[in-house]
């Protein structure tokens, strides 16, 4: 079944009536299980470019403790509450503090043994956690990382849901409600999962590709920054870099779900889920001009998303012509965890960088999106150092090469193609 918008909240009036007559007073767990959304795997003659589809059902959670405060080994969920952040980009929030945290008050009748949500903020949390849990019960698969070893290195991890955003800067502050989006606040290790807009299909708290990419950045913290953000870090705010971490964020969905259409299932305004659709795009980064992506340049208008983009292709195509399982969770794995083991020290190794062209380590350095040298310096010397951390061997140059025909002479400059082969 293919999901609209309200299909949650006919749902939802659907439930009621029919809990009525078989109302439990209690739930039994742990393990709990509940109704909620879930993605429909696409089966293997489909492409990887497809959308897949959710389903509304009973599922189980793997390490939910509490059902009634959702938290478990691994998450607890907090609704609304107020964040004063230094300032959001891409979904990436830099955050100050939290404040008026409450736990969650959840609604719902047992049926079947399941929580069955009785209205909508119940059924987003209890999908949204359903997501969650089932990305950190397939995450040593596809990255090497146990839940364990995450769970020493970052605790309980919060999730706050729907809640205001103070941002902070200059003296003057700005609160708005967040609506389309997720994000990551990394040295918190916490997420935000943002007000649901009418735009929104299946809501981006409850889609199992948006969330799987959220903790795509946690992954990318926990490899590039051996699980600690240093605050006001000039290599993380790197336009560009920041860029990458995206793509890698969204190869980390696509090893869960198998799908490279991220967006679509949630959000499709004019088309451009399809630019961020990384199994088909034909752009490179020489027709990106010089380097940036906006509303002006038709190729690409998502920003550093579309460095990030690059990259994921590269590394989607370096996986198929490689002969990797790309319909299987073990076989999109075996990529995953090659990448994930060279960030490790990628960063330590990165050389020949730039003179930086801003002063401000603690703001982002959108001054330099436009300087096409000075990214293609910088993504370089990460490419040469990433490279390099992967060893010799098929899957070295076959990377190489693909990074080489996206990035081209800008943004994989011929100087820092050396020290590894590449085609």
């Amino acid at each position: 079944m293919i999901l609209n918008k309200h299909f949650i909240i006919s749902v939802l009036v659907s439930a009621y009536f029919f809990m009525s007559c078989q109302n439990q007073d209690s739930i039994s767990g742990p393990p709990y299980s509940a109704y909620v959304l879930q993605l429909i795997p696409l089966i293997s003659s489909q492409q990887r470019s497809e959308a897949p589809t959710y389903k509304y059902d009973i599922g189980t959670y793997p390490s939910l403790q509490n059902l009634n405060n959702l938290s478990g080994t691994y998450y607890q969920m907090f609704q609304g509450g107020k964040l004063t952040a230094k300032y959001v980009t891409g979904s990436i929030v830099f955050a100050k503090s939290f404040e008026q945290t409450k736990n969650v008050n959840l609604r719902y009748k047992v049926v079947n043994g399941a929580a069955s949500p009785k209205d909508y903020s119940t059924a987003a949390m209890l999908s949204a956690y359903y997501q969650f849990d089932t990305v950190m019960n397939n995450i040593q698969t596809m990255t090497g990382y146990s839940p364990s070893f995450i769970n020493s290195k970052y605790g309980t991890i919060k999730v706050f849901f729907e809640p205001s955003i103070v941002l902070s800067g200059d003296g003057s502050t700005i609160e708005a409600s967040g609506k389309l989006n997720a994000a990551y606040m990394p040295g918190a290790h916490q997420f935000l999962l943002y007000q649901r807009s009418s735009l929104e299909n299946i809501p981006l708290s409850s889609n199992l590709q948006v969330i799987a990419h959220e903790s795509g950045h946690s992954i990318w913290e926990l490899a590039f920054d051996n699980g600690s953000s240093p605050d006001c870090d000039r290599i993380n705010q790197e336009y560009v870099i920041r860029g990458l971490n995206e793509g890698f964020a969204d190869l980390l969905s696509y090893t869960m779900t198998g799908s490279t259409n991220i967006l679509k299932n949630s959000i499709d305004i004019n088309g451009t889920s399809g630019q961020r659709n990384f199994s088909t795009i034909t752009f490179n980064y020489d027709q990106i001009s010089n380097g940036v992506a906006d509303s002006s340049n038709s190729v690409c208008q998502q920003s550093f998303y579309c460095i990030g983009t690059l990259f994921a292709n590269a590394i989607f195509k370096a996986q198929a012509n490689l002969g990797q399982d790309q319909t299987t969770l073990s076989g999109r794995s075996t990529m995953m965890n090659l990448i994930v083991n060279a960030l490790k020290t990628t960063k330590s190794n990165m050389v020949n960088l730039p003179t930086a062209n801003f002063s401000d380590y603690c703001s982002p350095s959108n001054g330099d999106s436009n300087n096409t040298t000075y990214n293609g310096q910088v993504l370089g010397s990460f490419f040469q150092s990433l490279l390099t951390q992967i060893g010799t061997g098929s899957s070295q140059t076959q990377i190489c090469s693909q990074l080489k025909n996206n990035f081209g002479t800008y943004g994989f400059p011929s100087n820092y193609r050396t020290g590894f082969t590449c085609p």
